[in-house]
């Protein structure tokens, strides 16, 4: 898996902070990324087939 692929946050725990992505992957502490189409990394593909933008 490629390291700098971006995935698309579903969600966010208020309780410890660990986000889920919309292809299932769950991250104990993301970095946040403001404006991603400047980033130049990839987005993850199931991450868009599941409903991300």
């Amino acid at each position: 898996m490629n390291d700098n692929t971006m995935h698309i946050e579903k969600s966010r725990s208020l309780w410890n902070g660990r986000s889920t992505t919309f292809c299932g992957l769950t991250i104990p502490k993301p970095e946040k990324v403001w404006f991603p189409s400047l980033s130049g990394r990839p987005t993850c593909a199931a991450c868009v087939a599941n409903g991300g933008k």
